[in-house]
């Protein structure tokens, strides 16, 4: 029968004939009621174009779950406008401002021929008496210290409130004091060193400084000068303002003095740069991560002063209200970023009411002392510490505008995420500090109602450079072995033993 069927001729189905289109005008009789107001007097289907014949240009959802017209239409949550020809989209919140230093479009043979003529502008002063250059130290740092221009940039630059910058600034500036200089070269040449000049030394001293911090250019500039050096300071990126400032600052008391000294920025990573910096000098200061000193060991051998990370803590005997406030003051100052900032206090008396008196000081503080912008990691990091801490037993977390104290039972020391953020401990007895701290990592112990006569040895054994009281942790003297190194004495080639200096 199949073949029968296949033999019948094709035969076409039946189409009705289409419909002539209605003549203009109303298709139906008016409604009594009149139109609603939201209605459109767009014309009737049949006057529109065709709808798209896919399903996702029609707007059907085909394909995923239909959740209607007003999901469709509605925005994603906590996005702002998208993006459209000629505009960015713009996002959630704007990051906290990282600004780059000005990268100088200086070409290495060029750095190379400025270090050049400092090293012969240096040359020039080898007969001058050192208490010249302490007095013109001292001169341009209170000129740096009123510099208008240098406070209303460096809040900016380095992401610290104005306030913070209006208060660390002269702090910075201080040190630089002349008696501070005149002893420091006692120190190093005996009595009378003042009035000779400077003993044969390094022709070129550089320093890599990290930005964390602002203004270590100062400190890095007046050792050199003192050391009868030129003083190459590559700045880091987050403060390419203060050796600059400094410099001018400068040459407007001593312009002799000031063309022996290079303010030069380019990005970590450029070794053509860094070839003609370090090149050339006799001697390398540099700070940063143990990455970034691991890669420059190879490079410069023992010409290399190295400074990693480091913290600092303090230890608390009966703390008075006096002593709670200048902890807070130690922890607040520079946003808790330089190896000064203390991240754990260690107290013999009532631990955990000591850090509820902190954490109210901390907001005192953050009244005065504003807390500057911080990145998205930055603030991530500081509330996951945060929340764990939450979980240890025993544990206390107060949080406030000022910063976090997190009271822990556990006495180990471990570095917080900054922020403000630090662990009080109850410690049963001063004498096991040390034995708590990890070798080489701890730069200041900051002391209050505890006398540390009988932890020098063992703290110095153990890698702390300076012992203080609170409230100075974070006013360091140009004296300060940072890193259990001279001074003065490591840019001359003098590495002896480990050095702990005690201020009382």
């Amino acid at each position: 029968m199949l073949p029968a069927l296949r033999q019948r001729p094709r035969r076409p189905l039946p189409r009705p004939e289409p419909r002539a289109a209605p003549a203009n005008g109303a298709r139906l009789a008016p409604h009594p009621c009149p139109r609603p107001r939201h209605a459109g007097r767009g014309g009737a289907r049949g006057d529109r174009p065709p709808l798209p014949p896919r399903p996702g240009q029609r707007g059907l959802g085909v394909g995923r779950a239909e959740r209607g017209p007003g999901a469709r239409r509605r925005r994603r949550r906590h996005r702002s406008a998208r993006a459209r020809r000629g505009r960015r989209a713009a996002r959630l919140r704007a990051p906290a401002r990282r600004p780059r230093g000005a990268v100088s479009a200086e070409t290495p043979a060029a750095l190379r021929a400025r270090l050049e003529a400092a090293v012969e502008a240096r040359a020039l002063l080898r007969a001058r008496p050192l208490h010249e250059t302490i007095a013109a130290l001292a001169a341009a740092a209170a000129r740096w210290r009123d510099d208008a221009a240098l406070h209303a940039e460096l809040p900016a630059a380095a992401c610290l409130s104005p306030a913070m910058i209006a208060a660390v600034v002269p702090i910075a500036a201080d040190a630089l004091d002349a008696q501070a200089l005149a002893e420091l070269a006692r120190r190093e040449w005996g009595a009378g060193a003042a009035a000779r000049p400077a003993p044969p030394g390094p022709a070129l001293v550089a320093h890599l400084v990290a930005s964390n911090v602002p203004a270590l250019a100062l400190p890095a500039i007046a050792l050199g000068c003192l050391a009868g050096a030129a003083v190459l300071v590559k700045s880091g990126r987050d403060d390419p303002l203060s050796a600059p400032a400094f410099q001018r600052a400068l040459a407007a008391v001593d312009p002799a003095l000031a063309a022996t000294v290079v303010a030069a920025y380019w990005p970590g990573g450029d070794l053509a740069r860094e070839d003609a910096a370090l090149g050339r000098a006799e001697v390398v200061v540099a700070t940063g991560s143990d990455a970034t000193l691991a890669a420059l060991v190879p490079r410069l051998g023992r010409r290399l002063i190295a400074h990693g990370p480091r913290w600092s803590v303090a230890v608390v005997g009966r703390a008075a209200a006096a002593e709670v406030d200048a902890i807070a003051l130690d922890v607040a100052l520079h946003d808790q970023r330089g190896c000064l900032s203390p991240h754990a206090v260690y107290v013999t008396g009532d631990a955990r009411g000591f850090a509820e008196r902190l954490a109210a000081a901390l907001d005192a503080v953050a009244v005065r002392l504003a807390p500057g912008p911080a990145s998205v990691e930055a603030r991530a990091a500081a509330r996951l510490l945060a929340a764990e801490a939450e979980w240890a037993p025993g544990a206390a977390v107060l949080c406030g505008a000022g910063g976090t104290v997190i009271y822990e039972e556990a006495p180990a020391f471990r570095p917080t995420a900054g922020l403000r953020t630090v662990r009080v401990h109850p410690l049963r007895d001063p004498r096991v500090l040390p034995e708590l701290l990890p070798p080489g990592r701890i730069e200041c112990v900051g002391v209050a109602g505890v006398d540390p006569a009988p932890l020098v040895a063992v703290l110095r054994a153990r890698g702390v450079a300076r012992i203080c009281p609170v409230g100075r942790m974070q006013r360091p003297p140009l004296s300060w072995p940072r890193g259990q190194h001279p001074p003065l004495g490591a840019l001359l080639g003098r590495r002896g033993e480990p050095l702990l200096e005690v201020e009382r």
